[in-house]
């Protein structure tokens, strides 16, 4: 029944997920195909779209399926696509798949279809797999799970910074363009300066007072501090904009800091993007301890 060579090494490479055509391709006539079905050696799961009954459904064989039921055009994105690059080690939750516009069908259960046509230059395929290039899966992964994946791939040199303005630019209306955008410009302008700009912004709109910026202590210029209580707010920028020595001199100047009696907040942008008032309650509670003190 089938090319007994082709048969078996397609559905390795594909994770026992594959297609009627795929099907057709290693010799396997209709008849056979319905009979495996019949037989349950293979499982039906859309129209067209098959996997194997012998194999335990896991992540890679979901993405696959996915992708096969959005129909032709389709490609893995987001985290999924960012997990699929290994990018990533956490699996995603949601296995999200970008689909051409126009695209008709049914729900896909655990999917989430996002409906945009994308630039040839925008897709690439990885173990037979079409999924989003490595620049656009970046951007739309750090909407979805953090500007870390973003902040990761550039220090592991899997993209570089150009190819993300670029993907960008080709991609700016899609969904989470504005907060991609800005991310991207964080890194093309400098974190740190950036995230210290927002931590200014969000101390300047709470109740929060007699912070100043710029304060020369001992010998360094804290860019936050609150004086009165002797409490240093650090801002640390993207890991992308680090290096070794300017880590070890941070490090230096807080210990220099806390061995005189000085209290030393760090936060990173994540901090300040997704949760503003954790860190102002962080602030608030040690303004009272120090009080206490």
């Amino acid at each position: 029944m089938g090319d007994q060579a082709a048969l078996p090494k397609m559905l390795a490479d594909h994770d026992g997920v594959f297609t009627t055509i795929q099907a057709y391709r290693c010799g396997v006539t209709g008849d056979q195909l319905r009979h495996r079905v019949r037989s349950g050696e293979w499982i039906r799961v859309a129209r067209g779209v098959f996997r194997a009954a012998d194999r335990t459904l896991d992540i890679r064989m979901r993405m696959r399926l996915a992708v096969l039921q959005a129909g032709p055009g389709a490609a893995l994105a987001g985290a999924a696509a960012a997990w699929w690059h290994a990018l990533v080690t956490t699996e995603p939750t949601t296995v999200t798949v970008i689909a051409p516009h126009g695209r008709h069908g049914s729900r896909i259960p655990g999917c989430a279809v996002w409906h945009r046509t994308l630039d040839p230059v925008d897709v690439t395929s990885k173990d037979s797999l079409p999924v989003t290039a490595i620049p656009l899966t970046v951007l739309d992964a750090a909407v979805d799970i953090g500007v870390r994946v973003m902040d990761s791939a550039l220090l592991r040199a899997r993209v570089e910074l150009d190819d993300l303005l670029a993907a960008q630019k080709r991609n700016s209306g899609r969904r989470g363009s504005p907060r991609a955008r800005a991310m991207v410009a964080a890194m093309s302008e400098g974190a740190r300066s950036e995230a210290e700009r927002k931590a200014v912004a969000l101390l300047r709109g709470s109740d929060v007072t007699g912070w100043v910026t710029n304060l020369p202590v001992g010998g360094y210029i804290l860019d936050l501090a609150l004086p009165e209580h002797k409490i240093d707010i650090e801002i640390d920028g993207f890991v992308y904009h680090s290096d070794a020595e300017a880590f070890q001199h941070d490090r230096e100047r807080q210990n220099d800091l806390i061995a005189n009696g000085w209290t030393v907040l760090r936060f990173t942008w994540h901090d300040l993007t997704t949760r503003p008032q954790w860190v102002l309650a962080q602030i608030r509670a040690a303004i009272r301890q120090a009080a206490a003190a």
